[in-house]
C-alpha cells in the first residue's frame, strides 16, 4: 500500500510539474529565443548600438540577441530566408528601402523590402564638414568648392549629403560634386586638400583627423527658412532641423542641421511576442542605454512612436503601444497610409 501511495504520489508531483513547466514555456521560450540583429560592420556606430541593445535585453531576461556586421541591405536581402529577424537603419535610407527607390529599385524589383518598424531611436545631426584653415564659414563659402556629394552605394549619406546642401540654401549645381565610397575616405580627401568640403554626423571620429592636419574642423550650419525646408524635405519629408549647441569638436557657434532618426525594423513575420518583448524590455529600460555610449543618451522612449516612421509599425510592437497610451490617432493614420503603399 505504501509503495503504491508513493507512486501516486511520485506521478502527481510530475503532473504537477508538467503544467507548470507548460504554463511558463512561452515565457522562457521568449527568454531563450536567439534574434540576428544586423547594424554596420565592426567599429561603426550603429554596431556599437546593437551591442548595447543586446546587452540591455539580455540582462533583463529578453531573447539572446546576436549582432551581426551586416549593412542595412544585406540584412534586409536576409529577412525573406529567415537568416536575419532585426536591421538598424537610418530612416531617410528605410524610406528608399520601403519604397524600392536608389539603389534598392534593383534589388527588389522596385517593390522594396516589406519590412514593420519597431522604434525610432537616437537623433543625428549631419551636416558638411569644412577644414579650419579653409576660410569657409558657412554654406555660401561653399559655392563653386568641391563638395563629396556622392558615397557610393550608401544610400543614407547620398540623401542626406544633398538634403544638407539643400538646407544651406544651395544646390548641386553650385558646387563641384565630388565622389567618395565612405566618410573615411571623403575625410581623407579634405586632409589632402582634394576636396573642401565632406559630409558626416557629429561625433564623427574622422574629423578629429582634419581638426589636427588642417587647424581645426567646423560643421555648417543650415539657413532655417522654410524655403529651404520645403527643398530638403523634396530629399526626404522625415527630416527635421536640429538645433546643436558648441561642445563638440567641430561645433564652433550656435548652429541647426539637418536630423533623422535611427530606426530598428523587423521582417514582417516575426512573431508579436517576440517584438513585443524587445520593444517592452528597451522602453522600460532606455535609460541604461547611455551610460554605454554618450549617443545612446538620445535613444530614448519619447522617440520610439513616431509618425517620422519610413515604414509601418509591426503588430507586437503596436500592441505595447497601446497598452501604454504611446499610440494616438494620428499615428494609426500614418501607419495605415504606410501599409496602403504596398497594398
Amino acid at each position: 500500500m505504501r509503495k503504491k501511495s508513493a507512486l501516486k504520489w511520485w506521478v502527481g508531483l510530475c503532473l504537477l510539474a508538467a503544467v507548470v513547466f507548460i504554463s511558463q514555456g512561452p515565457v522562457q521560450a521568449a527568454g531563450q529565443e536567439k534574434l540576428r540583429f544586423a547594424t554596420a560592420p565592426v567599429g561603426a556606430i550603429m554596431y556599437t548600438f546593437g551591442a548595447a541593445m543586446s546587452e540591455v535585453i539580455s540582462e533583463h531576461g529578453g531573447p539572446n540577441v546576436e549582432v551581426l556586421p551586416q549593412m542595412a541591405l544585406h540584412g534586409l536581402s536576409m529577412f525573406p530566408t529567415k537568416e536575419c529577424d532585426l536591421v538598424m537603419i537610418a530612416n531617410d535610407d528605410l524610406s528608399m528601402a520601403y519604397r524600392g527607390k536608389s539603389i534598392y529599385e534593383k534589388v527588389t524589383q522596385g517593390k522594396g523590402f516589406d519590412v514593420r518598424v519597431l522604434m525610432l531611436g537616437t537623433r543625428i545631426p549631419a551636416g558638411q564638414v569644412v577644414a579650419g584653415d579653409s576660410g569657409i564659414k558657412n554654406y555660401e563659402d561653399l559655392r563653386g568648392k568641391r563638395v563629396v556629394l556622392v558615397f557610393g552605394s550608401s544610400v543614407a549619406l547620398n540623401l542626406g549629403s544633398r538634403a544638407a546642401l539643400y538646407g544651406g540654401g544651395l544646390s548641386e549645381k553650385d558646387v563641384k560634386v565630388m565622389k567618395s565610397a565612405d566618410v573615411v575616405s571623403a575625410a581623407k580627401m579634405v586632409i589632402e586638400r582634394k576636396a573642401d568640403a565632406c559630409y558626416g554626423s557629429v561625433g564623427v571620429p574622422i574629423f578629429r583627423e582634419i581638426a589636427s592636419a588642417r587647424g581645426g574642423a567646423r560643421h555648417l550650419g543650415i539657413v532655417d527658412t522654410p524655403e529651404n525646408w520645403k527643398k530638403v524635405h523634396e530629399v526626404f519629408e522625415g527630416y527635421f532641423p536640429m538645433n546643436i549647441k558648441p561642445g563638440p569638436p567641430t561645433v564652433k557657434e550656435p548652429i541647426t542641421m539637418v536630423g533623422r532618426n535611427f530606426t530598428v525594423v523587423a521582417r514582417p513575420d516575426l512573431s508579436d511576442e517576440s517584438a513585443y518583448i524587445f520593444t517592452k524590455i528597451l522602453w522600460e529600460n532606455d535609460k541604461e542605454l547611455g551610460p554605454k555610449h554618450p549617443r545612446l543618451k538620445d535613444w530614448v522612449k519619447d522617440h520610439f512612436a513616431n509618425t517620422r516612421a519610413s515604414a509601418p509599425y509591426h503588430p507586437g510592437a503596436i500592441k505595447f503601444y497601446k497598452e501604454v497610451g504611446a499610440w494616438t490617432p494620428e499615428l494609426e493614420k500614418h501607419n495605415n497610409d504606410l501599409l496602403a503603399l504596398r497594398k
